[in-house]
């Protein structure tokens, strides 16, 4: 059978200029074929499997605690190299579950995070299936009307996740337990006394039943390594994201008298209240923006007006009385950005600003950035910060702000524009603001109104609302947490969300710390869409990740992708774990696995999953040996950055910003790549940002300083990133005809679909090394460039982003690209063998090995149609 697979049109723009690398060496019709390539579900006992390096059964040596600030069991620190199963995936059959727990073992995977199991689950592309509850579909809506509702969970999933849980303890693996996914509605739990004793409630059966498979509730489970109370939820977050503002009853009305009930603890009356406030009209009076009618012929790149397109291509001028911006290619990084310099504020002071705008040819909305904010010293918001969307018929955006700086040279800021044709018209920033607190509205008669999001208040009065929602919000974790360990006596360390939908401050209060990221995150839905770039190029994901751990607490990344069909999809896992091992963190989660309750054999179904992307699978082995066994070791140095609650609040108020990380305390971002850095919430010491080399951002090559992890950018846009350690080498990136050395092991990597490979080595008893000394080894060697499902063929949409063409994601089998290179070792020839291995790991075919001087050279190649590869080091 002939597979013509999946299909790249030249036409993206994403990778455009890769493409045009590509095509100067040789285009796409000169590669083989993409050929099938599915690892497979059954486990062997072979050169790919890392089962070894777990220790069953998981909680042999006890609990999972917190101990001067990490995990650890009675043999003490403990790390886990994990993943998700979200949905119907956490009620597998009996048999699905052994294989899957023997698969997860296979991989080096020691913990599971138990992901949206307390109500169906489903996506655009399936339907739901069986959550905790079955297959009930009306239970949301039951839920939704009297969240108190004592529902008893379905005897089928009960069973079926006792048993998986039972397997993956068998096998060495722990289970991180989600309390609340989707069961309600986000935000309201914080705001409803029903709801919570209804959380409560949940927590108490799911706890405290007794697995039969292993005869323990999960209160006294040692497998059970940690509890999260809440994903992806907080009242703060909720708030910045103006679903407060469009609560319905009865949660408006509680949520009204929790504000009312609040603002009478502090004020003695309502007339104190008003005092405190200070809120009052003001007119409206000088105009700052006297050509914002753009009657005047104007063009936006000298003087007051600049267009920054970065690698963007668009113009902007005055044209029939309205400012006409014309985007052909969107850039990076909120590229094109149009600022209007020279506008004045003062902190404290009230401004109003106006506009309209709209887009010309099409009649789909686009998402805008817009701000007056400052990009001197690092951008910072000086009290104006909004996302707008934009279609085809004129809108007038309005808004009232107070000055959260003194600048006589902030800008207006109009960001994140895709291509086509845009106007602007009647630009207004006036000092002053026309609205004022109701005259009707007292404490005494419960009545004042709930702050809107997007509405105008004092700074009093906005931090006096912070200060509510933050007291509201700690008093839930508070609840939850007090509740699961002093009444359900649960050992397990607690968190409570992830960093961004709470602050790091409450956070830092439960047991550890969490966070989420995702490389080009698709717009989900019917008609999604999806970045396809190389993160190599920028590494901002891991700078954010490394830049916001809190010191004194375990960290975890509970959820982290590339996702499909992202093309560099193979790099995220190995950069995860590499760059998690050096900054110490307690947890790296990939997710997910999958979210089916069956097998999806031979093709990627959706965005997340990742058990059928063969690509990525071929470099877990890699994963594991780098994070889980040890292979790349915890930076020398730790930079500190100091953070104090005080400033961190008023930037709260100031510009609804919970963001916290050591670029906010004046250190580079970029160290985050060379030491082990983190935020000390303490108020002890921290690192002087002046004993530190600030200049890493503009080094074409960072160096961690154990000198095993190494970012290559001296050619723009064609980065590579390398793993160098006695166990493991790795390279991701662009080769671009350039030789990598990694001490005694050298790449060299033809040209490729994308001019993009990933390949990793791992010694898998790692003190064999690469065959050095006379030493035996075994060696798996993997290499992916380009995959995909069969027939799935990727379009452009807009500059930097893609889809499926005619919404058609392909089928079975997934495809690999065959990749070429040449690998030198250091071992001789007369004792190294190479083998070719099929999905199993097993050997199918020699592949021969020559002299090089006094080593060996291995030439791999499309021919053998396989990603992985087997080298055997006899000893001399």
């Amino acid at each position: 059978m002939r597979f013509t697979g999946f299909k790249y049109l030249l036409v993206l723009s994403t990778v455009s200029a890769l493409f045009t690398v590509v095509k100067s060496v040789a285009a796409p019709t000169d590669f083989s074929p993409l050929f099938p390539f599915v690892i497979s579900h059954e486990t062997t006992e072979n050169v790919t499997s890392m089962a070894h390096l777990l220790d069953a059964p998981a909680g042999r040596h006890g609990f999972v605690r917190v101990e001067n600030g990490r995990f650890a069991t009675d043999a003490g620190p403990i790390k886990f190299n994990a993943t998700n199963l979200t949905g119907p995936a956490n009620f597998p059959t009996h048999a699905d579950a052994d294989r899957l727990a023997d698969r997860l073992a296979r991989f080096g995977i020691n913990c599971v995070r138990l992901h949206y199991f307390d109500a169906r689950y489903g996506n655009f592309r399936e339907d739901h299936q069986r959550g905790m509850y079955g297959n009930d579909e009306n239970l949301p809506k039951a839920f939704s009307a009297d969240p108190t509702l004592r529902i008893p969970f379905d005897q089928e999933s009960v069973d079926r996740q006792d048993y998986l849980i039972a397997a993956l303890k068998k096998r060495g693996i722990y289970v991180n337990m989600n309390l609340h996914v989707a069961r309600f509605p986000k935000g309201r739990s914080f705001i409803s006394s029903r709801m919570i004793e209804a959380e409560k409630e949940f927590a108490k059966q799911l706890l405290t039943r007794v697995n039969p498979y292993t005869g323990l509730a999960y209160t006294h489970e040692p497998s059970v390594a940690m509890i999260e109370i809440n994903n992806e939820n907080g009242l703060i977050s909720r708030y910045r994201r103006g679903n407060i503002d469009r609560l319905p009853d009865p949660y408006a009305g509680e949520l009204r008298e929790r504000w009312n009930a609040w603002l009478k603890n502090k004020y003695d009356s309502t007339s104190a209240m008003r005092k405190s406030w200070d809120w009052k009209a003001t007119p409206l009076s000088d105009e700052q923006i006297t050509e914002g009618g753009f009657e005047q012929e104007l063009r936006a790149d000298q003087g007051l007006w600049k267009f920054d397109l970065g690698s963007g291509a668009a113009t902007a001028r005055s044209e029939n009385g309205v400012l006409k911006i014309s985007v052909e290619q969107e850039g990076k990084q909120y590229f094109p950005k149009l600022y209007r310099n020279g506008v004045k504020v003062k902190k404290g002071e009230p401004y109003t600003i106006s506009f309209r705008i709209r887009r010309l040819d099409d009649n789909k909305n686009v998402v805008l950035g817009t701000a007056v904010a400052t990009s001197a010293g690092g951008w910072r918001s000086a009290g104006f910060l909004r996302e707008i969307s934009v279609g085809s018929q004129w809108q007038r955006v309005k808004a009232s702000f107070f000055g959260a700086l003194e600048s006589e040279a902030v800008q207006f800021q109009l960001t994140r524009f895709k291509p086509g044709v845009y106007e602007l018209d009647d630009l207004s920033i006036q000092s002053g603001a026309e609205t004022e607190l109701g005259v009707d509205q007292s404490i005494e008669n419960n009545s004042i109104a709930v702050l809107k999001f997007k509405g105008f208040a004092t700074v009093s009065a906005k931090r006096d609302f912070y200060q509510f929602l933050t007291d509201t919000e700690r008093e839930y974790w508070k609840a939850i947490a007090d509740y699961v360990k002093h009444e359900l006596k649960a050992i397990a360390p607690i968190s409570g969300t992830q960093l961004g939908y709470s602050t790091a401050f409450l956070q830092a209060e439960l047991d550890y710390i969490d966070t989420h990221a995702y490389w080009c995150h698709p717009k989900v839905g019917t008609h999604w869409t999806i970045g396809n770039s190389s993160m190599v190029n920028s590494m901002s994901l891991m700078q954010t990740l490394a830049s916001q751990r809190i010191c004194g607490k375990p960290f975890t990344v509970s959820e982290y992708n590339h996702p499909f069909p992202n093309c560099y999809g193979a790099e995220g896992q190995p950069m995860l774990r590499a760059y998690g091992a050096l900054q110490g963190w307690d947890g790296v989660f990939e997710y997910t696995w999958h979210h089916r309750s069956d097998y999806t054999p031979g093709w990627n179904s959706y965005f997340f999953s990742i058990s059928e992307r063969s690509d990525v699978l071929a470099h877990m082995p890699a994963c594991a040996a780098i994070y889980l066994r040890g292979d790349v070791r915890e930076s020398q140095r730790t930079i500190a950055a100091n953070a104090d609650y005080e400033s961190f609040f008023e930037r709260l108020v100031a510009a609804g910003s919970m963001r916290i990380g050591i670029g906010e305390a004046g250190f580079d971002r970029f160290l985050t790549l060379i030491h082990r850095t983190g935020i000390d919430l303490s108020g002890g010491s921290s690192t002087d940002p002046s004993d530190v080399n600030q200049g890493a951002a503009e080094s074409k090559i960072l160096l961690s300083d154990t000198g095993e992890l190494c970012w290559n950018r001296e050619l723009p846009e064609a980065a590579y990133f390398t793993v160098n350690t006695s166990g493991t080498k790795l390279f991701t990136g662009f080769p671009n005809g350039r030789e990598i050395v990694l001490d005694n092991v050298r790449l060299k990597i033809a040209p490729s679909r994308l001019n993009w490979a990933t390949i990793s080595l791992v010694s898998r008893e790692s003190q064999g090394g690469f065959g050095e000394n006379g030493k035996s080894a075994r060696i798996l060697l993997a290499a992916t460039g380009m995959a995909g499902n069969s027939g799935m063929e990727l379009e452009t949409v807009d500059s930097g982003r893609v889809r499926a063409k005619n919404s058609d994601w392909g089928n079975a089998p997934y495809l690999l690209e065959g990749i070429s290179a040449v690998i030198d070792l250091p071992s001789g020839s007369e004792r190294t063998r190479c083998y070719a291995l099929d999905p199993n790991g097993e050997r199918k075919m020699d592949v021969p090995v020559a002299a090089n001087g006094s080593g060996c050279r291995v030439a791999i190649a499309p021919e053998y149609q396989t990603i992985w590869y087997e080298i055997e080091m006899k000893k001399e």
